[in-house]
């Protein structure tokens, strides 16, 4: 029986530069997940730690932060640490973080696998590694593991390491080290620890291949992050016992609110966000606005999140509705503001044109004569389409380049400009 626990994608030193200062504690959040996942080796008394790859956001990391990780591996000198090179933090040569002091020096229990080798790790036990040495490549990393095989004793358990993404057709780039799914089976390997993607994923090739995720959750979109791997093989040629172990120390979350079933809506996010509450100190989240509302209606949502979404650590608003008025505002607006009127006009008009072919908009254009009457009672008049296509010609923008957040962009400027001018 040989017990190890998989981890990757660790991405210490992550800028987080899209919260501002808040993303320092985004950082130590990563470190103290590190330090947790130790911690747990030791408890599940592991013969191995396996890092495939990107333990390093990148090579031009802090010194301090690579001497911090090196003195947290230090606690744990019992404890056999392997850690493989990844695309972000390559063994590129003197440059790559593996070439710094604290790493030429580190603890002997501590080892950077920087070439294609194979490692005995004991009791007929190998580990067999493929580092990266380069940031995008279209050969396969896996196949250096299956020279490294050859040589190896058939009744050895055989452990695979590398990183890159697996070839799932539709669901990775070419030039990204794509992984055979058959990879470890083609080695003969017991268990083949990648690294690469940040959600969780496992039973490739037999249960034989598992992409652990990010331990520290990173994005809005990885649900499935925030896990380590703990690994049991009982025997060469057995099938490996997976664990999931989750260790991220904060939750990321995003609510989605539509204002065209705006009141539901409501309840359903002050509900989410009562149940999120008692664990805000510890939580990201995002809250993602959709639908079409009226000025009023989303500067009074906002002042009530500016009010709810304080006790979280950290709380971001991402407006992606699209701001319509009221036949009276809309009045009102033609009344005292008639230029920016004529904006909202042709952004609407624009944005109709912009929904298909020229064809399609030509036909929508034919069926619209009583639109564009109304407007032109209303003193507004209708942006034509060979208008718009001789003004977006000129820029050398073609209509199906204008996208929905576009013109959601294009609405909030007005409108901020509409309350300027109020003031």
């Amino acid at each position: 029986m040989f017990r190890l626990l998989h981890s990757a994608d660790w991405q210490l030193g992550a800028r987080f530069s899209q919260f501002g200062g808040k993303g320092v504690r985004l950082r130590e959040a990563r470190l103290e997940a590190l330090e947790r996942t130790l911690q747990l080796a030791e408890k599940h008394t592991v013969d191995a730690f396996l890092i495939a790859g990107d333990l390093f956001e990148d090579n031009q990391v802090e010194d301090a932060l690579v001497e911090r990780v090196l003195t947290l591996f230090g606690t744990h000198p019992q404890l056999p640490i392997y850690i493989l090179p990844g695309n972000h933090d390559a063994a590129s040569g003197p440059d790559s973080v593996w070439q710094r002091k604290a790493f030429l020096n580190a603890p002997a229990h501590v080892h950077v696998l920087r070439e294609a080798g194979v490692t005995d790790l004991g009791a007929g036990t190998f580990l067999l590694a493929s580092p990266l040495h380069q940031k995008l490549s279209t050969t396969d990393p896996s196949l250096k593991l299956v020279d490294l095989a050859a040589d190896l004793p058939a009744d050895a358990i055989k452990i695979g390491l590398t990183h890159g993404a697996l070839a799932i057709e539709a669901k990775h780039q070419p030039n990204d080290f794509p992984i055979a799914l058959n990879a470890a089976s083609r080695a003969g390997l017991d268990y083949l620890a990648v690294g690469h993607w940040h959600n969780w994923l496992p039973d490739t090739d037999g249960g034989r291949i598992v992409m652990p995720g990010s331990p520290e959750p990173d994005r809005f979109i990885n649900d499935a992050s925030g896990h380590v791997a703990l690994v049991e093989i009982p025997g060469a040629g057995q099938a490996p016992q997976v664990k999931r172990l989750r260790v991220a120390t904060l939750d990321w979350r995003e609510i989605l609110f539509d204002f065209h079933a705006a009141e539901a809506s409501r309840a359903s996010l002050a509900a989410t966000l009562a149940e999120l509450t008692p664990q805000a100190a510890h939580t990201v989240l995002r809250v993602k606005l959709t639908g079409t509302a009226t000025p009023t209606a989303v500067a009074e949502l906002r002042a009530w999140l500016d009010t709810v979404l304080t006790p979280f650590l950290i709380s971001q608003l991402v407006d992606k509705s699209r701001i319509a008025l009221s036949a009276i505002e809309q009045a009102d607006l033609q009344a005292r503001h008639p230029i920016l009127a004529q904006v909202l006009a042709d952004i609407d008009r624009l944005e109709t044109f912009a929904g298909g072919t020229v064809a399609t908009a030509e036909s929508q254009i034919s069926n619209s004569k009583s639109e564009i009457a109304e407007l032109e009672a209303d003193g507004v008049a209708a942006l034509q389409l060979a208008d718009a296509q001789a003004l977006l010609g000129t820029a050398k923008i073609a209509l199906t380049q204008l996208t929905p957040e576009f013109f959601a962009q294009l609405r909030q400027t007005v409108f901020q400009t509409l309350q300027e001018v109020s003031a």
